[in-house]
């Protein structure tokens, strides 16, 4: 089954198309209209032919795994609906730039990074509790929302999501993860997902690690235009230190090094094994520049 092509003015369920916003890791996204006047983001999956082929499956499971999130960091759905034998997710519509178009456009200064970083793991943290692994943090799925002065983030896409511990068990993962199968993006990849071996939220860590070196030394740990190469430098070569890329700038405290080299760490038993770990060595390198300007 195909789904629909989505055209401005078109209704969906009870939604009125309005124009697309983009496209996330398993579908198409487009902004709609409710009856009451509320502006949503519709998410129709990518054209599957076989409607209980993987795709389809991967797509419905991140309609499920948005339901159980509840947290300020993470977009919200806010509805799942059948059309035409087709499933479609509705969630808040989030008005802001991506951190990558951010990034772009001029540094962000070391505090305003562990801010970031703080509120990202404060959302990644949520969805570990509900027994969710993004599997795919990074730049683009970050969106910065202004609010009086300052950036909320809300991290978006969850196509990739892996499910562990109940909510595996109440939504079927087994069939949908398993070893050797590599998901994700090459550059914000840890070593275990580059290797195909199971994941679990410490691959979310190391992900979390590299935007916060890409952050704080103005581009990432390994860079190559080649995705197989750039696997194999997150799963083989040691990063930098960020130390030695930002040449010893002051803000780069012992506790930011470390911050950065725990999150970073090759095997997954030697990095940071939860999000309350790496909040409390983020809280301590946050301290450790409260006497700069």
């Amino acid at each position: 089954m195909v789904a629909p092509q989505l055209e401005p003015g078109m209704r969906i369920g009870r939604y009125r198309v309005i124009g697309p916003l983009g496209r996330g890791g398993m579908g198409g996204v487009f902004e709609v209209e409710d009856d009451m006047g509320g502006r949503y983001a519709l998410k129709s999956p990518i054209t599957d032919v076989n409607p209980s082929g993987e795709v389809t499956r991967r797509f419905a499971r991140e309609a499920n795994a948005l339901r159980l999130l509840d947290h300020p960091n993470l977009v919200a759905a806010s509805d799942v609906f059948v059309e035409a034998g087709m499933l479609f997710l509705v969630m808040e519509k989030v008005a802001g730039r991506t951190l990558s178009a951010a990034l772009r456009e001029q540094r962000v200064t070391p505090r305003h990074a562990l801010v970031l970083a703080r509120q990202i793991l404060d959302g990644v943290g949520h969805a570990h509790a509900q027994g969710l692994v993004h599997r795919d943090l990074k730049p683009d799925n970050i969106i910065l929302v202004p609010m009086g002065g300052w950036d909320r983030v809300k991290i978006i896409d969850f196509g990739l999501v892996k499910l562990i511990g109940d909510a595996a068990a109440a939504f079927g993962a087994a069939s949908l993860t398993g070893t050797g199968l590599v998901f994700g993006t090459p550059q914000y990849m840890a070593p275990e997902q580059a290797l195909g071996r199971l994941v679990d939220a410490r691959a979310d860590i190391y992900a979390v690690g590299v935007m916060l070196f890409e952050m704080l030394a103005g581009y990432p740990p390994f860079r190559d235009p080649d995705p197989q190469v750039m696997m194999r430098l997150h799963a083989k070569v040691p990063p930098p230190r960020l130390d030695e890329a930002t040449y010893g700038a002051p803000w780069c405290t012992p506790e930011i090094v470390a911050l950065v080299e725990g999150a970073l760490v090759k095997d997954p038993a030697g990095r940071f094994g939860s999000v309350p770990q790496i909040i409390a060595a983020l809280d301590a390198a946050f301290r450790s520049i409260d006497h700069l300007p």
